[in-house]
């Protein structure tokens, strides 16, 4: 039987002194049981394309908050008069509906025998805030920013900067991956420092030649 080895905080905190887990900041705090907390960073995604055409290099749109942001419902309904009215009402820097991209402060590197899954945290989704939709797996060797896929399903939710908005979940593999995430050359997203949008179009595009 094949056994899954998942960190503990004290193996957490081993990783991180040995160099085998890089995560920066580093607050003891936010290291849990078998988990640790990341939170949510400043810079946002949201697309213009009315609709996702994979094969084409998507429109999109990045900004910054000073402190907080509204995600509303996709169909919510905002014109701006209601944008106005929930920005002066609860003193939101932005408001969005449908769903947009975020990403966490924290920058992790992996070795290549640690693989780590996100996980949004109960809280949110018991107000049912998604803060991931299918990619919270992350590779061993990976390195950079966790991009999260944010959506409200049923009212406007008010997130902060640097709120707690999910957790890593750290797992140690059999054995070292013969070649990390990042140096894969069909590896998309490592090294990202910022929020990232699809970037799916360039496998397809690969496709064709």
């Amino acid at each position: 039987m094949v056994k899954i080895m998942i960190l503990s905080d004290r193996d957490i905190l081993e990783y991180v002194e040995s160099g085998k887990l890089f995560i920066e900041p580093f607050n003891m705090d936010f290291v849990g049981p078998c988990s640790y907390d990341v939170t949510l960073g400043d810079e946002f995604i949201v697309y213009n394309d009315e609709v996702y055409d994979l094969k084409e290099k998507l429109n999109h749109e990045k900004f910054k908050i000073k402190n907080s942001i509204m995600v509303c419902p996709l169909y919510h309904k905002l014109d701006d008069d209601i944008i106005d009215y929930y920005k002066e009402t609860y003193k939101v820097d932005t408001v969005v509906d449908g769903g947009l991209l975020g990403t966490t402060n924290e920058y992790i590197k992996l070795s290549n025998d640690v693989c780590a899954q996100y996980q949004g945290r109960s809280s949110f989704g018991r107000v049912f805030l998604q803060s991931h939709q299918t990619a919270g797996w992350i590779d061993a060797g990976f390195m950079g920013k966790i991009t999260l896929e944010i959506v409200a399903y049923d009212k406007p939710v008010i997130l902060y900067k640097n709120q707690r908005i999910g957790q890593l979940i750290f797992t140690k593999t059999l054995s070292p991956a013969n070649v990390g995430y990042c140096d894969r050359v069909s590896s998309k997203y490592g090294g990202q420092d910022s929020v990232m949008p699809s970037l799916i179009c360039k496998e397809l595009n690969a496709l064709k030649k």
